[in-house]
C-alpha cells in the first residue's frame, strides 16, 4: 500500500481542501496529513495528523533573515523525520509549511504533487513548480503560470466534502421569502459584519427576508441580533463552522468573499452569489476567483473599494425585479456543476496517485 503525506497549514483555504483529499484516499493509501499549529484548529480530532510547529516570521523586510532562518529550521527538521519515515508521494495544498515539506521530499525523489484551488498560482506553488511532478487546479486558464510548466498542470473538478455530493438543494416553495446566507470564510470576514446589517435593514423595509450570517469573532451575536429582530428579520447568526453548508443550503442568494473552496460549495449547490473579494488578498487571488465565474455568468461582483452604502440594497433589488438574469445565472451553475460527483473525483485522483 502506497504511503501518502498531505501537507497544509495556515488558512483554512489549505486545510479544508488536504482534509477532503484524505477522506478521499484514506481507504486506498497509507495517508497521513501534516499541519502546522495554525492549521490544526481546522482539523477534526478523528483525522489522522502530525502537527509541525513551524514558525512564521511577520512579513517585515528586515525580518527576512529571521524567515529564512525559520524555514531551514523546518528543512532540516523535515529532512530529518523523512530520513526516518518513507513516502511514495507528498501532496502539498499550500500554507507556510509547504516550502520546506516539498524541498525535503525533492531529496528523497518524492513524487510531488501541488494543489492550486485559485486562479493564478500561488507564490509559494510558483516556486515549488520547478521541483514537483504535477500540479492540480480548478482553472483551465490558470494565471501567472510559467508556459514550460504546463504539461504539469492537471485540471480537476473541486475537492468538496462528501456531504456536498448526497444533497440536494431545496426549492423555496414560498417565494415571497428571499433567503440569504453571507459567509467571509474560515477568517469571517469584518468588513461583512460591520457594513452588511444596515443593508439587510434597509432591504427588509420592502422585501421578506430571512438571513443566514456568520460574524466575525469579537461580535456579540445577541446583541447583533437585536437590530434584526426590532425590524423583524428572521435571522441565524453563527460563528465559523466547518462544512456549515452541508447541514444549511437552502438558501436563494448568498454574499461572500472568494476563497475558492467557498466559491466552489456555493456553485455545487446552485447558489447564485454576490462575490465581494477580500481587497488584501495575496496577487488578488480572490477577485479572479469570482472573476472566474462571473465570466460565465454565475454571479455578480461587487469591489470593496468601491462599496457604498446602498451597493447591496439597489443590487438585490435589482435582482429581484429581473428574474430572468438570476435565473439564468442558476442555470448555468447548474450546467457547470451536472456531472459531478463523488466517485468519479476519487477515481481520478487515485489515478493521479498510482501514474508514475
Amino acid at each position: 500500500m502506497k504511503k501518502i503525506l498531505i501537507s497544509t497549514g495556515g488558512s483554512g483555504g489549505h486545510v479544508l481542501p488536504a482534509i477532503n483529499l484524505f477522506e478521499h484516499l484514506k481507504k486506498d493509501f497509507d495517508v497521513k496529513l501534516y499541519t502546522d499549529v495554525r492549521g490544526a484548529k481546522y482539523i477534526p480530532e478523528d483525522v489522522n495528523r502530525t502537527v509541525f510547529d513551524v514558525k512564521q516570521a511577520p512579513e517585515k523586510i528586515y525580518l527576512l533573515p529571521i524567515k529564512f532562518f525559520f524555514l531551514f529550521y523546518a528543512f532540516i527538521k523535515f529532512l530529518l523525520h523523512l530520513s526516518k519515515n518513507k513516502f511514495d508521494t507528498v501532496i502539498s495544498t499550500g500554507g507556510y509549511m509547504s516550502l520546506p515539506v516539498v524541498l525535503a521530499a525533492k531529496i528523497f525523489n518524492i513524487k510531488i504533487l501541488l494543489f492550486e484551488p485559485n486562479s493564478i498560482i500561488g507564490r509559494s506553488n510558483k516556486f515549488l513548480l520547478n521541483f514537483s511532478n504535477k500540479i492540480l487546479c480548478y482553472d483551465k486558464n490558470l494565471k501567472g503560470l510559467n508556459q514550460n510548466y504546463i504539461k504539469k498542470v492537471i485540471l480537476i473538478d473541486p475537492i468538496l466534502n462528501k456531504c456536498f455530493y448526497n444533497k440536494n438543494n431545496s426549492i423555496n416553495t414560498n417565494n415571497d421569502i428571499l433567503r440569504i446566507l453571507i459567509i467571509g470564510g474560515s477568517q469571517a470576514s469584518l468588513f461583512f459584519s460591520k457594513n452588511l446589517k444596515k443593508e439587510i435593514i434597509e432591504l427588509s423595509l420592502k422585501n421578506k427576508i430571512e438571513i443566514t450570517q456568520q460574524l466575525s469573532k469579537g461580535f456579540d451575536i445577541n446583541n447583533y441580533r437585536k437590530d434584526y429582530d426590532n425590524y423583524n428579520i428572521d435571522n441565524n447568526l453563527f460563528l465559523f463552522k466547518e462544512n456549515f453548508l452541508c447541514k444549511n443550503s437552502s438558501f436563494d442568494l448568498a454574499i461572500t468573499r472568494s476563497g475558492a473552496s467557498a466559491l466552489a460549495e456555493l456553485s455545487h449547490l446552485n447558489i447564485p452569489f454576490i462575490a465581494i473579494p477580500f481587497p488584501h488578498a495575496t496577487d488578488n487571488h480572490q477577485f479572479l476567483n469570482a472573476k472566474k465565474y462571473a465570466d460565465l455568468n454565475c454571479c455578480w461582483i461587487l469591489e470593496e473599494k468601491n462599496f457604498k452604502s446602498g451597493d447591496i440594497t439597489r443590487l438585490i433589488n435589482q435582482i429581484m425585479i429581473n428574474k430572468n438574469d438570476y435565473l439564468e445565472k442558476k442555470n448555468n451553475l447548474n450546467k457547470l456543476n451536472d456531472n459531478q460527483n463523488w466517485e468519479k473525483i476519487n477515481t481520478e485522483i487515485k489515478k493521479i496517485i498510482n501514474d508514475n
